[in-house]
């Protein structure tokens, strides 16, 4: 009942610009409480309902509002609400007319195959959306690989132009699919990437071709951000993103590699590669297979002048004169 009566509240302040109600409880009926408030306050900005119980039909009262010509919502966080598949299609259906959302947050929203699917189709041009830049689809329920998804969502790589940011992170995105992705959508794609997540997929070290050629490309010459995290990619990985990132990702600031099973090659690969990145400003490689030799090796390269303003989970320290790490918390 909360809800029902700050919404009410709310009407006639027509300065809201930001309303974030995460964790509430909220149910369907406090959505559409919200999607009321959305249509007498066309002011508000950024809409976050992340971590409660809106189902597909409190998704539709959001999306009928947004999909309005006077809407004027620019982020919508929908994640950890379990609106399923016909909830992703009611956004998709949405995004084919909105021209204000620049972000879409629906990570952990229980979408599976035909809302994955139904989301691409809306984002390809000609007739796709023409403003969103940003894109969380985390945790796509996908219980075996399909490529036949990660064909719609090719394509739509290959022909949006505004998307900037993306996140595919816990999709089980295997080695090819990933080619998939590489081949068919980001080597065709004229958009501009700043950011990309594969953290906690299935990659694996015979990624590392994939990786090298995917971080050359021109789509991602301006990256900024690239998570990796919680994948195999190994030695071979390792030394694959050593070779690429000195001389392909001119303005990359953050790299996550934690818990990726490199070991001694590739930490000894990256050490020697790290100093020639320097516009790195956030390096995280804990959880890797750290030895006295590579962890001098990686100790040294974050002392390096050229790394002056990184930051890392990494904190080296001397015992009985070896060089060691520790976990170190990262602001």
């Amino acid at each position: 009942m909360q809800v029902f009566a700050l919404c009410e509240a709310l009407y006639e302040y027509s300065g809201l610009a930001v309303l974030r109600l995460p964790y509430n409880f909220l149910n369907d009926m406090a959505a559409q409480a919200v999607a009321r408030l959305m249509q007498v306050n066309p002011g508000l900005q950024l809409l976050d309902l992340t971590g409660n119980e809106v189902t597909d039909k409190g998704a539709a009262a959001i999306t009928e509002v947004l999909a309005k010509p006077e809407a004027g919502l620019k982020a919508l966080i929908l994640r950890h609400n379990p609106i399923g598949d016909t909830g992703a299609l009611a956004v998709a259906d949405m995004l084919r007319s909105n021209r204000s959302l620049t972000l879409l947050d629906l990570a952990d929203c229980h979408v599976a195959v035909k809302g994955l699917i139904g989301l691409a189709n809306a984002l390809t041009a000609p007739e796709g959306n023409r403003s969103l830049q940003v894109l969380d689809l985390e945790d796509a329920q996908l219980a075996a690989p399909q490529d036949s998804t990660y064909q719609h969502m090719s394509r739509m790589l290959a022909t949006n132009t505004t998307l900037t940011e993306l996140s595919l992170a816990k999709c089980r995105l295997v080695d090819s699919q990933l080619e998939l992705l590489t081949t068919y959508g980001f080597a065709r794609s004229s958009a501009r990437w700043s950011s990309l997540s594969l953290r906690a997929n299935r990659l694996s070290p015979f990624s590392g071709p994939t990786l090298e050629r995917l971080l050359a490309l021109p789509a991602l010459c301006r990256l900024q951000r690239l998570t990796l995290a919680s994948n195999s990619l190994g030695n071979d990985g390792a030394s694959a993103l050593a070779r690429v990132l000195p001389t392909a990702c001119p303005d990359i600031r953050e790299l996550d590699l934690r818990s990726n099973g490199i070991g001694d090659v590739g930490l000894l690969a990256l050490a020697a590669a790290l100093p020639l990145v320097n516009s790195l400003e956030l390096l995280l490689l804990w959880g890797n297979s750290f030895s006295p030799a590579s962890s001098r090796a990686v100790a040294e390269a974050l002392a390096a002048p050229a790394l002056r303003r990184l930051r890392s989970d990494l904190r080296p320290y001397v015992v009985d004169g070896e060089v060691a790490l520790a976990l170190q918390e990262v602001e």
